[in-house]
């Protein structure tokens, strides 16, 4: 995730923590200094909110190794203050292995719950003559009673909780893919309701979390659908491939007026019929502004992704919309076309057409009447 800071590796998987996590830190330790604690229970609370984010490493790493037990790469891991997320390249389309990958992260807080309960069981702990209040102010009591609640927490069976991937791949093994995401997504979509209306009751956070929910159920949907309608596309189906270009060395004000005249305004430049890059909106009015109308057309090229092999599966390339909005297609240095959102969605509704027309029962034929 964007603004999140590096701090190494684990199982090979880059770990990153988000600002607003050390923001947490901080708002933990003067809550509880200025709640009559002692700089002794100040710290006691930062290390348990550490304790409690390793173990959402732990679940977090979960998931990840058991998707790379399938072939599947995570691309990091980054903590939040809401918890972790775990990035992985892809979830798995085979049912029986995204079971397997979903139930791996709540697996590891029923191991961590079952090792801390087995150590104060040997300590004694539960045998004192306590109260709960007494049993509950205890670090690793408090610990265990963490990990319980976030194997439940996440098995609810709403996206974009575990749970609702495990509904998704339980449908999954008995209807299609698409049909068993829109039911697991509803049920979800129930779950926030029914949080929404306990938290007008009882606490308002149930209130965020319910849209949390809800959204995330409807993304994941709209997602699935989306692969769905893009299955068997390759990147040449939805390749724009009529656009102006210019030369390297074209003045900048030639190509603000080439994006005036014609209205495409992603240019490409190219020098002796070879890609260089692109010249986006922002670019080019930067590079106005900076270098003045008579530099050269190539020193407005902004950040470039990476080419795209036109017989690339064209939903691999949703991803890449995240960083630019315009992606080259090349062949060898050559550029043969562009993809946007926009010719992407337009070739899913064409597909959508050409189906409903194929799938449209003939009509019955009328004889004349003579």
């Amino acid at each position: 995730m964007e603004w999140s800071w590096n701090v190494g590796k684990i199982a090979g998987i880059d770990l990153k923590i988000h600002p607003t996590f050390v923001f947490l830190l901080i708002w933990v330790g003067f809550y509880a200094l200025f709640s009559g604690g002692t700089i002794a229970t100040m710290s006691m609370e930062i290390l348990f909110i550490l304790a409690l984010f390793l173990s959402v490493v732990l679940h977090e790493l979960g998931h990840a190794l058991a998707a790379r037990g399938f072939g599947i790469k995570t691309q990091d891991i980054t903590l939040l203050p809401i918890g972790g997320v775990a990035r992985l390249e892809k979830m798995p389309e085979d049912p029986k292995e995204e079971l397997v990958v979903s139930l791996a992260g709540p697996s590891v807080n029923v191991v961590i719950a079952g090792l801390l309960f087995g150590v104060l069981l040997l300590m004694g702990t539960f045998a004192l003559p306590l109260e709960i209040s007494v049993l509950m102010d205890n670090f690793w009591v408090r610990l265990l009673s963490v990990n319980l609640s976030l194997m439940i927490f996440n098995l609810i069976p709403a996206f974009p909780m575990d749970g609702g991937r495990v509904l998704r791949a339980l449908l999954a093994l008995r209807v299609d893919y698409v049909k068993a995401t829109g039911i697991a997504a509803n049920i979800g979509k129930g779950f926030a309701v029914l949080m929404g209306l306990a938290g007008l009751v009882w606490n308002p956070w149930l209130i965020m979390i319910a849209f949390f929910v809800w959204s995330g159920a409807g993304a994941e949907a709209q997602t699935v659908a989306t692969k769905a309608d893009l299955k068997g596309l390759r990147v040449r189906d939805a390749m724009i491939s009529q656009f102006y270009q210019v030369e390297a060395n074209q003045p900048i004000d030639s190509v603000f007026q080439l994006a005036m005249e014609t209205g495409q305004h992603n240019i490409p430049v190219v020098s002796n019929g070879n890609y260089l890059g692109i010249i986006r909106r922002n670019d080019l009015m930067k590079a106005l502004e900076h270098l003045g109308n008579r530099a050269p057309a190539y020193a407005a090229i902004g950040i470039e992704p990476d080419g795209l092999d036109a017989d690339l599966d064209l939903v691999e390339v949703l991803p890449k919309f995240a960083t630019s909005r315009v992606l080259p297609v090349l062949e060898g240095r050559q550029l043969i076309g562009l993809v946007t959102p926009e010719s992407v969605q337009q070739r899913m509704w064409l597909k959508r057409k050409l189906k409903a027309v194929d799938q449209k029962p003939p009509e019955e034929e009328i004889d004349p009447i003579v």
